[in-house]
């Protein structure tokens, strides 16, 4: 399986790489629209455990974000889903929504927060939309905190830089960190026993 293959190993990559990626592809989306989509996509049951499920997930995230994946794009995105899920996965609970370092400008991170929210739902959204149409088994929709990430895009990036607004900052992304690893836990646990049953 690619993921016990590779997932375990794969590293995170930075903001920065994601950007670099996305740059070298002629794309200009914030590198944590491509993250939170990858991660909606996660939450509504894809996965990259092998060569077909990875390319279900790549079409289904050009859709969700209107872009074109290709080339070594493809493969930053590879390494992207495997990462992501090996780290929500982690028993430590590793897994962090891919947002600048903290050394960029608050206005950045709260826009890249709001991006990477937008992302989470609009793959989520476009991953329910496509195993209801193959009649794939739907993972249940956590609406409480699907809501909160909805009003999370929302966010004003222009707001006062102070100690309270970084912590502030801070909350938001542990929010949405935690619920991101709920609902693909919840969901990667659904898809694990309906490839159990299917099999028996």
């Amino acid at each position: 399986m690619l993921l016990d293959a590779l997932g375990a190993f794969e590293d995170m990559p930075t903001w920065d790489d994601a950007a670099d990626s996305l740059f070298n592809a002629g794309q200009t989306l914030n590198p944590s629209a491509l993250h939170g989509a990858m991660a909606g996509l996660l939450g509504a049951g894809f996965s990259p455990k092998n060569e077909h499920h990875f390319a279900s997930t790549v079409a289904a995230l050009e859709k969700s974000l209107a872009i074109v994946v290709t080339g070594d794009l493809v493969d930053f995105v590879s390494r992207l889903s495997l990462a992501t899920l090996s780290a929500i996965r982690d028993a430590d609970y590793t897994f962090q929504p891919l947002i600048p370092a903290d050394d960029a400008s608050l206005e950045e991170r709260l826009v890249s927060v709001s991006e990477w929210s937008r992302g989470f739902l609009s793959g989520f959204t476009q991953g329910i939309t496509q195993r209801e149409a193959a009649g794939e088994p739907i993972p249940g929709i956590t609406a409480e905190a699907l809501k909160d990430m909805a009003a999370i895009a929302q966010v004003d990036p222009e707001v006062t830089d102070s100690d309270e607004a970084e912590r502030q900052l801070e909350d938001v992304v542990e929010y949405i960190r935690f619920a991101a690893i709920n609902i693909v836990t919840e969901a990667q646990s659904l898809q694990e026993a309906s490839s159990e049953d299917l099999q028996s």
